[in-house]
């Protein structure tokens, strides 16, 4: 007898699902600006004792979206290697498919960050978020052409 393929296909698409609820929790008001910055800004201030507040708060920002570049990153490699079919290879579709996915997720964490308080949704940032899949998916693509 054979066993049913679903809980192998589930299996397949749980980490990118289970990233998606990270990106969910990360997306709320406790996350936001304000309250990464109560924070990073004594951290950075203590790493950096003689820089402006002006540039400590860039820093910040810059952190922010560094985040966004992995979180969305990450998300598209989990993506790429649940759509993959076999684990040989470069798969140009299996990509375009997890780059797709990957801004789509993006895209619906900026609309809820809208209804967040303390949060606002941002093109831009899921312009962060798309080049954070693109270099990602860049990556594997060299070295698995290698």
């Amino acid at each position: 007898m054979q066993k049913p393929l679903w809980p192998e296909r589930f299996g397949r698409f749980a980490p990118p699902l289970l990233w998606l609820v990270v990106i969910g929790a990360l997306s709320t008001e406790v996350f936001s600006i304000m309250q990464t910055g109560r924070i990073l800004m004594p951290i950075l201030q203590w790493l950096l004792p003689n820089t402006s507040v002006e540039t400590l708060a860039l820093l910040h920002v810059g952190i922010r979206k560094g985040m966004h570049l992995l979180e969305f990153a990450i998300l598209a490699l989990l993506w790429y290697r649940s759509l993959s079919p076999n684990r040989a290879g470069w798969q140009t579709p299996v990509a375009a498919m997890a780059l797709i996915l990957a801004v789509s997720c993006a895209s619906l964490d900026e609309f809820h960050q809208a209804f967040e308080p303390g949060r606002s949704g941002s093109l831009t940032d899921v312009g962060w978020d798309g080049l954070g899949a693109v270099l990602a998916l860049t990556v594997c693509r060299v070295i698995r052409r290698s």
